[in-house]
């Protein structure tokens, strides 16, 4: 399990100048949502990253889960050269090019009957290319372009591919494309030992985009409480995340690697 911390600080003076007739947001409350999105924002970068950040307290991310040991050479404390199960299949993009064959060839290597994967994530500029793959025939064959939701957590359009939707996320390191079975992969969290859960709904921040998570992010994070200052007019306190990513097959993931173009 690791552990990631936000803090949340205030000035003494600002607290005092909001607590008045004349107040029209609650400062103490926006704050704790608003450092809560940060914190979201952070986690999807610990997420596509190797768990290599904050010194190596960093939860797992896609970096080093879906990887062959060039980044981690081990996962889960075990040699990926050893135990050969620990390896995804990671595939550079042929002249840096992505093409269907390449995107079936990488779905093939990690594919046995009904053991598949179910969910493709990319960055926006790949997922462009493989819209001019595809969108040319599949237009009024396949491709559905009402809302979907993938089961990821939010409504987005999606492209599909063999009956797989391919997402689009800012996340993504560029000219990436995932292939993974959500199936053997799982975030499991845990509350810091002393606090309250937090939510990342938000009564008084527009756009945000992590309360459509259907996820409880209560078993993820915890809010300290505030701790006064003895030298000083203000009060800080912190939201940890507590949990670690896991994947129980890595050799079901795969990506495709430096897509540049079609």
């Amino acid at each position: 399990m690791t552990f990631v911390a936000t803090n949340v600080a205030l000035s003494g003076s600002d607290l005092s100048i909001n607590k008045t007739p004349l107040q029209r947001v609650n400062l103490m409350k926006t704050m704790m949502s608003s450092r809560a999105q940060d914190a979201a924002d952070d986690i999807g970068n610990l997420f596509q990253a190797d768990g290599t950040a904050n010194g190596g307290k960093a939860p797992n991310g896609l970096g080093n889960i879906v990887d062959d040991g060039t980044v981690a050479s081990t996962f889960g404390g075990l040699s990926r050269a050893t135990y050969a199960g620990l390896n995804a299949t990671v595939t550079a993009a042929p002249s840096n090019k992505v093409s269907l064959l390449a995107i079936r060839q990488l779905a093939n290597s990690i594919t046995d009957d009904n053991v598949a994967p179910d969910f493709a994530i990319t960055d926006y500029t790949t997922w462009s290319y493989i819209e001019q793959l595809i969108q040319s025939f599949q237009r009024n064959t396949y491709t559905n372009f009402d809302k979907m939701d993938g089961g990821a957590g939010f409504a987005s359009s999606g492209l599909i591919w063999n009956g797989l939707t391919i997402y689009r996320d800012k996340k993504v390191a560029t000219g990436t494309l995932y292939l993974l079975n959500t199936k053997f992969l799982s975030f499991y969290g845990l509350n810091y030992w002393e606090g309250e859960s937090v939510s990342l709904k938000s009564e008084t921040i527009k756009g945000n985009v992590y309360e459509y998570n259907p996820s409880n992010a209560g078993k993820a994070f915890t809010w300290t409480g505030m701790v006064k200052a003895y030298n000083q007019a203000a009060v800080n306190g912190f939201m940890i995340l507590g949990g670690q990513m896991i994947c129980t097959a890595p050799f079901r993931n795969g990506k495709l690697t430096g897509i540049a173009g079609i």
